[in-house]
């Protein structure tokens, strides 16, 4: 009986540091980002909204360091269009493989397309962004990144789409 208890309790631990493992592997934050956005050589203000979620450092199990998600300051979520949420979708790593992006549950889908979003490689201090792979597509984290957000200024730069990129400042949400 008491080998039997030792067992359960045990059981009990492990379960248990899992799922604190698990509900805790990452933590989220919320910016209202205001700068200029930049489109053909003219420049004008610009306002909109990020959310940082970035894994915890036990969290080993994924080829990137969190997601960048943003929207514009209408509410309206970017959409990269005709992109099938469920095709595979890869990562080059620095160890020269290529990884198998990781199912998100946020992602939404609508029937014009897929959000589109940022993955996150930490960099000390900085968080490198690299825009999520298309249906099929591979994007390689050890070439240039598509923008970046510092944790320590809160400035934000990024191409929101090919011809057009955003530089601005954040502040914090009520986070």
């Amino acid at each position: 009986m008491r080998k039997f208890l030792g067992v359960l309790v045990g059981s009990f631990l492990i379960v248990a540091a899992l799922v604190v493992a698990v509900a805790y592997s990452s933590e989220t934050a919320i910016y209202e980002c205001s700068g200029f956005l930049t489109k053909s050589n003219t420049s004008s203000p610009f306002t909109l909204f990020i959310r940082v979620t970035q894994d915890r450092w036990w969290v080993f199990w994924d080829p990137v360091d969190g997601r960048l998600r943003w929207e514009y300051a209408d509410g309206t979520i970017p959409i990269v269009p005709g992109d099938d949420v469920n095709a595979p979708r890869f990562f080059q790593t620095r160890s020269g493989s290529r990884a198998t992006a990781p199912p998100f549950g946020g992602l939404l889908h609508s029937p014009n397309g897929r959000e589109d979003f940022f993955v996150i490689k930490r960099a000390d201090t900085f968080l490198n962004l690299y825009r999520w792979p298309k249906a099929g597509e591979t994007v390689d984290l050890t070439k240039s990144n598509q923008g970046g957000f510092s944790t320590i200024s809160n400035s934000l730069t990024f191409y929101i789409t090919d011809e057009a990129s955003f530089k601005g400042s954040c502040k914090p949400k009520n986070n």
